[in-house]
């Protein structure tokens, strides 16, 4: 009962990225790429083959997880997490939503935007 963890907030990563109308990808090494206009799940799976993607929102600790059809929409204001494919019938466990916090914390290093044909990398500073 205690172990669901709700992301429901769109302001979620609001330090890191300020445009409350995109959908929000955290990519494996923690890069996070905002898509400003409608987009399937197929892109960011296309670009990291071997990775499926969650809405965060579905993300409950002893529950499996619920990858998205390549066929979703990306919905603005959500906020999806690419896992390898590995993990895709496994159960959600605390360290998997800790790198959802661990990116939210950390500083505005990695961020891509995606939107009227325009791709922006802000280099990472580790």
């Amino acid at each position: 009962m205690g172990n669901y963890i709700s992301m429901t907030s769109c302001t979620f990563i609001s330090p890191t990225i300020n445009n409350s109308k995109a959908a929000r990808v955290i990519f494996p090494g923690g890069e996070i790429r905002q898509f400003r206009e409608p987009a399937k799940a197929a892109e960011p799976m296309l670009e990291r083959p071997g990775f499926f993607l969650v809405n965060s929102r579905s993300l409950i600790i002893g529950r499996r997880f619920s990858p998205l059809a390549a066929d979703e929409d990306l919905e603005f204001c959500h906020l999806y997490v690419m896992f390898p494919m590995r993990r895709v019938n496994s159960v959600v466990t605390t360290a998997d939503v800790a790198v959802i916090f661990m990116t939210a914390k950390s500083p505005a290093k990695r961020i891509s935007g995606v939107g009227n044909g325009e791709l922006r990398r802000i280099p990472a500073s580790l």
